[in-house]
């Protein structure tokens, strides 16, 4: 008896070991925090991942609705724009700093078709989409849109829309700040789409503003089962700023001064940090990893593999 129930634990253990898949950022672990989020906060953040086309991760749309002036609006991106906290109050206490600012959507009260200015991403797959919003008057509305495959925002079909007074579609947060997680689990109730997708499965998603004021976007997590982001690849330094340096010898990673040094695996999770000029390693288990030094010299990263 003892043995059949050892057995059925080791059973038990194998399936669940088999179905965990390895998840990776679908953002360079150096880009991101120790929880894996991306940050507007910085322009050289914004430059490399947000912009007009595919050759962007994020790529910008603008309102499908014409103005006053006959234009249609576009989101704007600023590193030093200061966000509202969940009280309303403008760089109060857990208000963020940076974001790319979506134009509002033409209703008041939100709309079945959101038209404000939005974001798209066409990812290899999708393990988790998280975001981080906030906006000057409460509520939060958004419309959320999607494909399967990697496709244009005109070929994505509604997968759930928030507005401000509405039965059914109700607003995605009553306050002026809301991170909104897991948002792969959201599906349309008539078509079942969503963006949660399988190894491989690409899949595009769109945000877009619904309601009239604009919106700001201060963060972003992703993760994807397909490796998309830079870590994975032989060992290289990147000097981002002045003159230190990283090497890696298997071991320990040895900095050309004393610097705080950091640790990500590529999933973007922290998975060690010191001060000093070196930092033992031998406890991680094997694998690609991004470590990151900063120190009154300069700043470095080093894609190692151990």
């Amino acid at each position: 008896m003892k043995k059949f129930l050892l057995s059925m634990a080791l059973c038990a253990a194998c399936v669940t070991a088999a179905s965990a898949q390895e998840t990776f950022n679908y953002f360079d672990a150096a880009d991101v925090d120790a929880n894996g989020w991306l940050w507007f906060d910085s322009q050289a953040k914004i430059d490399k991942y947000v912009g007009w086309g595919s050759k962007y991760k994020i790529q910008l749309q603008t309102t499908t609705f014409e103005d006053s002036e006959g234009q249609y609006a576009e989101p704007t991106c600023d590193p030093e724009a200061i966000g509202w906290n969940e009280a309303g109050e403008l760089g109060g206490e857990g208000a963020k700093v940076g974001a790319i600012i979506l134009p509002g959507g033409s209703s008041t009260n939100g709309s079945d078709s959101p038209n404000g200015g939005g974001l798209l991403l066409q990812l290899p797959d999708c393990a988790e989409f998280d975001i981080f919003l906030s906006t000057e008057t409460a509520p939060i509305c958004v419309g959320l849109l999607g494909a399967k495959g990697n496709v244009e925002a005109i070929d994505c079909a509604t997968i759930a829309t928030y507005m401000k007074l509405a039965f059914i579609n109700r607003p995605l947060s009553t306050k002026t700040q809301y991170q909104w997680d897991n948002i792969q689990d959201v599906s349309n109730q008539n078509t079942n789409l969503s963006l949660a997708s399988a190894t491989g499965e690409k899949v595009t998603a769109l945000l877009r503003n619904n309601i009239k004021r604009n919106l700001y976007v201060q963060g972003i997590k992703v993760l994807t089962y397909t490796n998309e982001s830079e870590g994975s690849a032989g060992i290289s330094d990147v000097i981002a700023d002045g003159g230190l340096n990283l090497t890696f010898d298997g071991e320990t990673v040895n900095a050309s001064a004393d610097a705080a040094i950091e640790v990500y695996a590529l999933s973007g999770a922290r998975v060690a940090m010191g001060n000093g000029s070196s930092l033992a390693l031998g406890h991680l288990a094997t694998g690609a990893y991004v470590v990151k030094a900063t120190a009154d010299c300069g700043v470095a990263t080093i894609k190692i593999i151990r």
